[in-house]
């Protein structure tokens, strides 16, 4: 995957960053969505894009936590670049082995989990903080394990979907066949994403209340979120007999993190 409509914010670890122009759009709306609904208030701007920064940089490090592991395991990671969807680490090479690629997938989702027990434990340790902080070491705590929870779902090229690919690796012997399976459940996930996402648009405008606890906006994020996985998907798939054809398993790769739906509410 390519972003030509990025710039570079620099490098840490020697790992370029880089930041899309999408970004700024979901930055929006999660800030927004954590200012509402009493927008007339400045603390509460300031509180929003405090908190929206957080969680961004918590997606940096789950990105930094999966590049840092697979270069330890001699995957050259070129950069991460922080979009509309999340994150997404571009490689250019994938693991040769499938034990590289199980450590690489589960060092994302571990790093949010031990991200989101800390801000757990900070909500816990300080009982008495003022509202607005205690709300922020909250959500910053539930999104952190959502996160990780949303990426170990098995479609790949998710987390989950990487090391559901990494044990069919390990059980068949083949890199090809394993990639073909984890494909198409990837795809599937995509297409089950895509179809909970219109129904869920469909019975919130003509007012159901089966679904109170999500919008009409949840599910467009997940028709999105269903259409960008299905792609990806599919672009795995196409690389694939190329990377036979040369007996390795180079490619411009890339290994996206995706946030759960922002609230809109």
């Amino acid at each position: 995957m390519k972003f030509g409509n990025a710039f570079t914010l620099g490098k840490l670890f020697g790992i370029e960053f880089r930041l899309h122009f999408t970004w700024f759009i979901i930055f929006i709306l999660v800030t927004t969505s954590l200012v509402a609904p009493d927008y007339s208030r400045w603390q509460n701007w300031i509180i929003g894009i405090i908190t929206s920064l957080l969680f961004f940089a918590s997606v940096v490090a789950h990105e930094l936590a999966h590049s840092l592991v697979g270069r330890a395991q001699g995957i050259p990671i070129q950069s991460i670049t922080l979009f509309i969807f999340g994150g997404v680490a571009q490689m250019t090479q994938e693991a040769t082995r499938p034990g590289d690629e199980l450590k690489m997938a589960a060092a994302g989702p571990l790093t949010s989990l031990v991200l989101g027990g800390l801000f757990g434990l900070l909500w816990f340790l300080f009982p008495n903080k003022p509202e607005p902080i205690a709300i922020m070491i909250f959500w910053l705590a539930i999104m952190n394990g959502a996160l990780a929870m949303f990426n170990l779902i098995p479609g790949f090229p998710l987390d989950g979907g990487r090391v559901f690919r990494s044990i069919l690796w390990y059980l068949t012997g083949s890199y090809r066949r394993s990639t073909l399976i984890a494909t198409r459940v990837g795809q599937s996930v995509g297409y089950l994403f895509i179809l909970s996402g219109i129904l869920i648009i469909f019975l919130r405008l003509f007012g159901s209340s089966w679904l109170d606890a999500l919008s009409w906006f949840d599910g467009v994020w997940l028709v999105f979120i269903g259409g960008f996985l299905g792609s990806i998907a599919s672009a795995s798939y196409r690389q694939i007999p190329w990377q036979e054809t040369f007996g390795d398993h180079t490619s411009s790769a890339s290994s996206p993190d995706l946030p759960v739906p922002p609230d809109s509410r």
